[in-house]
């Protein structure tokens, strides 16, 4: 610890003027500095910490789903090391108290560099967040609530979805209903912005599409009598872009709508080819009247149809290039045929990505496609974070 270049003294009587926690450790997250605040928040006393890691049956930070990050590449601190950056937002993360208690804390993380440039160590500042997570824990069960929970399904079109907000609550959505036998009706929408606010308006979608009766086997029609509800309701520029799909496994076609929407992909399995399905008007909640076209085409007879937020396409690695369109077409060609595919793509998207946590919020439907098969019972509820 004595070679590391900073000067933990001086650093240490300016720190423990903070109102926040902070915390400094070397390359290998070995924690060299433990300000007074820090001590407050989690009740582990400098003497206790010092030297060892935040794993070492210390703090051992879960995320909002109960998953552990002190030893995995999601670490917010190992990520900033790694990735040489700083974080852009809070990160929220649950701590592990002396008392052993559990409490929610913003962390923001950054490296530390020497005179030269080099990465030495990193740095992480947290905040006591227990006074607020008692409204948002409550935003995060009922948005829960209204997503589907067993997803239906066919042997010959099965469904897999995994959602991943940003926050505890989040602006992506999705419904998904077998409208009668063989026939899935399915939107995928992505409210502008993020967190509770962005949370409310997709509560509006979910109560929309569930009484909007036989409007949602006619995805034209049923897109002009939405963007006509949200109009009226648009405050503060609010609105979303949105895609909504009929699949029939009887006639072996898809019939689909797209306002304003990252294109879904449509693969063939027999020939590779990943086709995109484009967009035919503007958000909605924007402009009125408006209406929106549907076009009709025959599914493959293997492949599968991906349905996704602009999380899947926007993040940005080290190069500064965008995942982008290209290289989802890619990974839907090469692993769409295997289940897990959410959850294998979501750990995909963090190890390319530079940035210490996702930007956005993302989700992920998509369709396995197989004619002729049998019927299936509704699949397990999808994976959400």
């Amino acid at each position: 610890m004595n070679e590391f270049p900073l000067d933990l003294v001086q650093l240490q009587h300016v720190l423990d003027y903070l109102n926040d926690g902070v915390y400094l450790t070397d390359r290998r997250r070995r924690i060299l500095l433990w300000n007074r605040k820090a001590e407050e928040i989690t009740g582990w006393k400098g003497s206790q910490v010092v030297g060892r890691r935040c794993r070492d049956g210390l703090l051992e930070h879960l995320d909002a789903y109960g998953h552990g990050l002190c030893r995995s590449n999601l670490c917010p601190l190992a990520r900033a090391i790694r990735t040489r950056s700083a974080s852009q937002e809070p990160v929220l993360v649950y701590a592990r108290c002396a008392d052993g208690r559990r409490i929610p804390v913003s962390t923001s993380v950054a490296p530390l560099r020497d005179e030269a440039g080099r990465v030495v160590g990193g740095i992480e500042v947290f905040r006591d967040e227990s006074s607020r997570m008692a409204d948002l824990e409550f935003a995060r069960r009922v948005q829960r609530h209204v997503l589907p929970g067993r997803l239906p399904g066919s042997e010959a079109i099965a469904f897999e979805v995994g959602y991943y907000p940003h926050d505890l609550v989040g602006g992506d959505f999705y419904w998904l209903r077998e409208l009668r036998p063989n026939l899935f009706g399915c939107m995928v929408a992505d409210v502008r912005g993020h967190g509770v606010s962005a949370a409310l308006y997709t509560m509006v979608l979910s109560s929309y599409l569930s009484g909007a009766g036989s409007l949602v086997e006619e995805p034209g029609r049923l897109m002009g009598a939405l963007n006509q509800h949200l109009e009226q309701l648009t405050v503060a520029e609010s609105f979303a872009s949105a895609v909504y799909l009929v699949l029939d496994g009887d006639a072996w076609t898809l019939r689909y709508s797209n306002a304003g929407h990252p294109p879904p992909l449509l693969l063939d399995a027999r020939t590779g080819e990943v086709r995109e399905l484009a967009a035919h008007g503007p958000f909605l909640g924007m402009f009125l009247p408006q209406e929106y076209e549907e076009t009709r085409l025959d599914l493959p007879e293997r492949g599968a149809l991906l349905a996704y937020s602009d999380g899947a396409i926007e993040v940005r690695g080290r190069d500064g290039e965008e995942f982008g369109l290209e290289r989802l077409k890619a990974y839907v060609r090469g692993q769409s045929s295997r289940r897990g595919f959410p959850a294998r793509f979501y750990r995909h998207l963090t190890r390319v990505s530079a940035a210490v946590a996702l930007p956005d919020d993302l989700l992920l439907l998509l369709a396995r496609l197989r004619r002729n098969a049998t019927r299936l019972r509704p699949r397990r509820a999808p994976e959400r974070r």
